[in-house]
């Protein structure tokens, strides 16, 4: 039986997109730029907000906790995609 090829890492795309969208929408609720936002979060740059919000990066948890942290919301909130 032929060996079945493994992924390297796991990506959803629709989930990324999903959440991404949440966190455009409560920035924008905050009137908060990605600028802000990833100096908030102690980037050097936006880059690494602005490569999350169109779901160009599958993130960790840990970036997902620290960015709802910095929006003031619970990390369910950024899950809720009703």
């Amino acid at each position: 039986m032929p060996k079945k090829e493994r992924k390297k890492y796991f990506r959803d795309e629709l989930f990324l997109k999903q959440i991404d969208i949440r966190i455009r929408q409560i920035r924008m609720q905050r009137d908060m730029s990605q600028k802000n936002l990833a100096f908030e979060c102690d980037y050097a740059d936006y880059s690494q907000i602005n490569r999350i919000e169109p779901g160009k990066v599958n993130f960790s948890i840990s970036y997902l906790k620290l960015i709802a942290e910095k929006l003031e919301v619970p990390i369910a909130v950024l899950l809720n995609f009703d």
